[in-house]
């Protein structure tokens, strides 16, 4: 409150936590509006959300505005509407796939701004390690080994290959269902830049798409494909995304593994109010669903199709 008035010269009533308060920004509410003020661990992270951010929105992209920065706070336009979440969970799936293709649409002109202003050369480059790859390559083995679901064996070399950065374009990253919200119009704003960088823009798509929030829709890779930057084939595209997405679902996957363990599953309405991990059945349903999809995409990660089956049935017929 004390750096809304200082920063912007007015006077605020309250604030609230628009998620949980494990969160690092909150709402900071005056007699005529809103706005959102953000106050990170690393100075230079928020140095640069904060530049990220200001140029994006000169440039048209669905991103809220920084309205004001002093070094320690950041403070940016509040967006009047229901996080993408809580509109996919409900039963219209037209509109879901709408939404999950504008949000797609939203993200690849971002990408298009981030290659025009140079953003991609003044960000970190993400995943660029082989043991970042080999980790990622390894969840379904850290899923099967905790749950007694063996994961099958893969051409590991291949599919490292597959996972390899390419030309590196700037990304959102975190870019789950969770991070956008739907304005009245339906358009779909980006919030949260904390941890945007560069690597294969493919992969912002796989974390729209692989995510527990998303529900049966057929076809999403193809959403994915669609939105590609003009150096990637169709072919390479779905290439990209597949492989990629396959085992960002398993990551998902292995959360809610990780923060069930041996206990009941978590309230919906929890999960989906506080923005957290969907820890239940549904959770795990969809998402094995979906590495079901991803996987058979590809004849390097196809192997995985069945034992995603298998992790659902294991969810299914046992309390674990």
């Amino acid at each position: 409150m004390a750096a809304c008035e200082k920063l912007l010269g007015r006077k605020a009533e309250t604030v609230e936590w628009p998620a949980s308060r494990s969160r690092r920004s909150v709402r900071v509410v005056f007699s005529d509006g809103s706005v959102i003020a953000t106050r990170r661990k690393r100075r230079e992270r928020s140095q640069l959300e904060a530049h990220v951010m200001r140029t994006l929105h000169t440039h048209g992209a669905s991103v809220p505005a920084a309205l004001a920065y002093d070094g320690e706070w950041l403070i940016q336009e509040y967006i009047e509407g229901t996080r993408l979440p809580l509109v996919l969970v409900g039963d219209d799936l037209d509109r879901s796939r709408m939404l999950l293709e504008t949000a797609a649409e939203g993200l690849a002109r971002i990408h298009r701004i981030g290659t025009e202003t140079g953003l991609n050369e003044k960000v970190v480059r993400l995943g660029v390690t082989d043991r970042w790859i080999a980790e990622l390559m390894d969840t379904p083995n850290r899923i099967g080994d905790a749950i007694d679901v063996p994961a099958p064996t893969l051409d590991l070399a291949a599919i490292a290959e597959m996972l390899q950065m390419g030309s590196p374009c700037f990304l959102k990253w975190d870019a789950r269902p969770g991070n956008a919200v739907v304005r009245p119009n339906d358009e779909v704003v980006w919030f949260d830049w904390e941890h945007c960088g560069a690597r294969n823009a493919l992969d912002d798509f796989a974390w729209l798409l692989a995510d527990e929030y998303v529900p049966e829709i057929t076809g999403l890779a193809e959403i994915a494909v669609a939105n590609a930057p003009d150096n990637r084939s169709a072919d390479q595209a779905r290439i990209d995304f597949s492989t990629y997405a396959t085992f960002h679902t398993a990551v998902r996957l292995a959360l809610i593994v990780h923060h069930k363990d041996d206990g009941p599953w978590w309230d919906e309405d929890m999960c989906l109010n506080g923005d957290k991990v969907r820890v239940t059945k549904n959770g795990v349903r969809l998402l094995c669903a979906r590495g079901v999809e991803f996987s058979q995409l590809q004849s390097h990660t196809a192997p995985l199709a069945a034992w995603f089956s298998d992790v659902a049935n294991r969810f299914e017929t046992k309390s674990l």
